[in-house]
Formats: structure tokens, C-alpha cells, sequence
């Protein structure tokens, strides 16, 4: 009772604001990161057994679709090592754990992978690309970067990262991004806001070696580090869609790019750091020359908050979007509901309902991600109950991404068999990554014509029939094949069936 109250109080304080999602009620991104260095979210700790930690991905992957998300965003590769079969990196150890005994029997990411698409989910391989070692003490395998090419690395912060003004390193990093593109059958590759690391008082990322190396153009530190950053994001983009052009490729940067009194091109805000001058990400260069099919900030602030307010990042990164690069924005649901850790705007039931709305409503945006997803085990005062029963209640396909490809998939033999409704897909058969299944009721088939809304979206040609208690209805399902590029294709006669 108090959770149908909760949802019902959150549903009338903002129905105001609510709009359908963007293109026919079918496309927007809802995404959650699930991330697994520190084991944050998967796998619950090291050196679980296979039954255990694919029992934990099943549980991730089926609440995730419960909820209504459509891609997840799976770190892959946490501090240069791997939670997949990697001849480059050793496993990581927030997997396999400190001894690396036994190995495991099974391709940790295959199964995430075959698991999201069985639930209609994207899955987008998330990469930090230039952290080594989160502490001096971590464990890890004897094939690791830190082993085989200590002088490629640079310690900070208690840290180790590799240094992104050596080519090797760069390169490096390209090997580990295409072995993972060309051997999975992933949706996106997916950087985080990791790329030179952020600044520690009083400690200098000593790149000196580097920089009087290989800085052909002889430009200043800050320039020509910006220009390496943007080398790997440029190289990454040129290869992964000279192999699999349908692969999305994004990044999530730290929340602001400049300040407006650094910069008058920058945000109305009064941020410590930035993209720009701190951790040398040069976004608005990488979106002008269409290097990234998308960019997710991550504007972990609440609204009206007096140093970077979430509303002006919206609507600044909004004003980014170019037909070529999307904007979806990344919203902070850790913050929701911490006590005293929490200003007082993240201890009510609305601000992160207002925040997912305002980037719905804003046309310019395509969708948020929210992290992470281990919150949604504890209370977020409502917002799982409103996302699944509210602003996520219909399924919607992820944006298409900026290539267009000319297949052919038509459905064929859409027929009933006992509980079962099964189809044949004919044409470019290899390119299909979903099946969009539609149902309405057939006394409102005719009425609202072949924009029904999407019933469930699966990677098998067929679906399950479930009995309804009670009075039997006449339902009128279509189908239409979703290929790589996530273009729909033409939809199926109808078929309508009393359950």
C-alpha cells in the first residue's frame, strides 16, 4: 500500500511535465551502468563460482528489463584486465579474486551478452582506458600492462595509469577496444570520463618523458595532451566502424566542459574542474568532427545547485546535439536518499523524476543512464515503482546510430502454435539483432492503425502466450524485424488470437 501511494504521489506531482517518448513512442535511451571494478555492482565480490555469478547477471539483467531499461552499460575492463577470455589481459581479480584459482569454465561477457539480448537489451562494452592499478597493493594477473610494460605507466595519486603520450600505450589501448569489437557480438563500445587522470593536490602527473618525445608539432602540455586523448578517441571511432558500422561509439565525460568565466563558450557554472582544462577531454572537438556517435555527461548535480546546477548542464549539452551525436545524459540515482550525505533536494521523491522528465521533454536529447544499478536494492523513495510503471512503463528501442544500411528483413509464417506465436524472417537474415513484437486489443486495432504500442522486443523468433484470468480477449500481434543499425523493418500481416 505505501508503494502504490509513493508511485501515485510521484505520478501526480510531475504528470504536468510528462510527455511520450520521442518517434512514434518507440526510441529513447534508458540505460544503467553496471559496473564492476570494486565490485560495485557485479559480481557482488571476488571469486564466486559459475552458478553464483551467473545467477547474479541473470538477476541484474531481468530486474533491468522488469524496470524498463533497454541497454546497459557493462564496465568490461575495469583497470586494464578483462571480466571476458582476453589474450591480452589477465582476468580481473573483482572476478576470479586474489589467488586466480580455479579458472573459470565460462566467458563471463558472452553470457551477459546472450542474456541481454534474450531480454531485447542492448549491451555496451564499457572501458576505462588509461587506468592501470587503483592502488599500488592490487592484485593481478602476471600477464598485466603493469608487469609487461611498467615504463609505459605513471604513478599518481596512489594510482597507476598508463600514459597517453606514448603511441605504444595508445596503441595499446586500440588492440584491447578492437580484440573485444571484432570477437563480441556487442551493441557499443563505451569510455568513461577516466582519460588523463583527475588532478591531486599537490602531485604532478609527471609526463615530461613523453611530452619531449613525441611532440612533433611542439605544442604546449595542455594542448598536445588534449591532442592525445582525442588521437585514441578518433583511431577508436575509424576502426571499430571499419568493422562492425553499426556498433555505437560514445563517451561519458566528467559534467563540465568549461565554465562560462573561463570560457564564453562554457556553462553558467562554478565547477572545480573541468573537461577542457583538467582532464584534457576536448568533447566539443570530438562531437564537430562527428568522431562519437554519442556523448552521456555525467551531471551528478540537483537542480539549482549554486556551483553546477543540473538544469543549466542540461540545457547546455542539449544545445550539442548535432544530427551525427546524440546526447544522452547521466544522472547520479547514488545520491538519492543518503541522509546527511545528501543535500535536501536528493531526499525527496522528486528531483530525479523531475530530472528524467526534463531531458525527455527537451527534444535536442535522446534519453539518460542512470548510475548505478546496485541502488535500486535499497530505497530511492519511488523511482524504481515510477520508472517501471510510469515514464518506462512502454518499451522503447535505443536512437539509430548515424550510418544507414540498405538490408531487407521481412517477417513471413507469422502463425499461432498451441501457446506459442512463431515467424519465419526472410532477407538480409544475418543483420537482425531484435524482433519487435506489437499487441492491441483488436476492437482498437483499427483505430490506432501500425503504431500499437511494442509488447515485448526479443532475439528469438517467437514469443510465449501467457493466459489471462478472468474474461478472454481478442488481441491483434505484428511484427517487425530490428536490424544492428537498430532500423525497423516492415511490419507483419496481423494475427489476432483470444487469450
Amino acid at each position: 500500500m505505501r508503494i502504490t501511494l509513493l508511485v501515485l504521489t510521484i505520478a501526480a506531482s510531475i504528470a504536468a511535465m510528462a510527455q511520450k517518448p520521442k518517434d512514434s513512442q518507440l526510441r529513447e535511451m534508458r540505460g544503467v551502468w553496471v559496473a564492476t571494478v570494486a565490485n560495485i555492482d557485479w559480481p557482488s565480490k571476488p571469486g564466486l563460482d559459475e552458478f553464483a555469478l551467473k545467477q547474479e547477471t541473470d538477476a541484474i539483467l531481468d530486474n533491468a528489463a522488469d524496470i524498463g531499461f533497454n541497454t546497459i552499460f557493462l564496465q568490461v575492463r575495469p583497470s586494464s584486465d578483462a571480466i571476458y577470455f582476453s589474450a591480452i589481459e589477465p582476468m580481473t581479480s573483482y572476478v576470479i579474486g586474489e589467488n586466480y584459482a580455479p579458472p573459470l569454465a565460462f566467458d563471463p561477457l558472452a553470457y551477459w551478452i546472450e542474456g541481454a539480448h534474450r531480454r531485447g537489451l542492448e549491451l555496451h562494452a564499457w572501458i576505462n582506458p588509461f587506468r592501470v592499478k587503483p592502488k599500488d597493493n592490487f592484485t593481478c594477473g602476471a600477464n598485466h600492462i603493469s608487469y609487461l610494460h611498467p615504463e609505459w605507466t605513471i604513478k599518481y595519486g596512489g594510482k597507476t595509469f598508463l600514459d597517453p603520450g606514448l603511441p605504444q600505450a595508445r596503441q595499446y589501448v586500440m588492440d584491447v577496444v578492437m580484440d573485444i569489437a571484432n570477437r563480441y557480438d556487442i551493441d557499443g563500445i563505451h569510455f568513461d570520463d577516466y582519460l588523463y587522470p583527475y588532478p591531486v593536490n599537490g602531485e604532478r602527473f609527471n609526463d615530461d618523458n613523453s611530452f619531449n618525445n613525441y611532440n612533433p608539432k611542439h605544442l604546449n602540455k595542455a594542448d598536445w595532451r588534449r591532442s592525445n586523448v582525442t588521437d585514441v578517441i578518433k583511431t577508436v571511432s575509424d576502426s571499430i566502424k571499419a568493422v562492425k558500422p553499426w556498433l555505437q561509439f560514445g563517451i561519458s565525460p566528467f559534467g563540465v566542459w568549461r565554465n562560462k568565466r573561463t570560457d564564453p563558450m562554457g556553462s553558467d557554472t562554478k565547477a572545480g574542474i573541468s573537461n577542457y582544462d583538467d582532464l584534457y577531454a576536448d568533447v566539443l572537438n570530438w562531437i564537430d568532427n562527428q568522431l562519437v556517435d554519442y556523448i552521456t555527461p555525467q551531471i551528478y548535480w540537483e537542480s539549482g545547485n549554486k556551483w553546477a546546477d543540473f538544469d543549466e548542464l542540461e540545457r547546455w549539452w542539449a544545445g550539442h546535439s548535432t544530427a551525427h551525436t546524440r546526447i544522452f545524459i547521466g544522472h547520479a540515482i547514488y545520491r538519492i536518499n543518503m541522509g546527511k550525505n545528501s543535500s535536501d533536494s536528493w531526499n525527496t521523491r522528486t528531483e530525479m523524476p523531475n530530472q528524467l522528465l526534463k531531458v525527455r521533454n527537451d527534444n535536442r536529447t535522446d534519453g539518460s543512464v542512470l548510475f548505478s544499478f546496485k541502488h535500486f536494492s535499497r530505497n530511492l523513495l519511488g523511482l524504481k515503482e515510477y520508472l517501471k510503471n510510469n515514464l518506462y512503463s512502454n518499451k522503447a528501442l535505443q536512437c539509430t546510430v548515424a550510418e544507414k544500411n540498405n538490408s531487407y528483413i521481412e517477417i513471413k509464417h507469422l502463425e499461432r502454435d498451441g501457446n506459442t506465436i512463431k515467424w519465419n524472417a526472410v532477407g538480409d537474415t544475418s543483420h537482425i539483432r531484435f524482433f519487435m513484437v506489437f499487441r492491441t486489443l483488436r476492437d482498437e486495432a483499427e483505430r490506432i492503425g501500425d503504431n500499437e504500442s511494442i509488447f515485448c522486443i526479443t532475439d528469438q523468433p517467437y514469443i510465449r502466450l501467457t493466459g489471462n484470468s478472468g474474461h478472454r480477449q481478442r488481441y491483434v500481434y505484428r511484427i517487425a524485424a530490428v536490424d544492428k543499425y537498430r532500423n525497423i523493418h516492415e511490419l507483419s500481416r496481423r494475427i489476432t488470437i483470444r487469450q
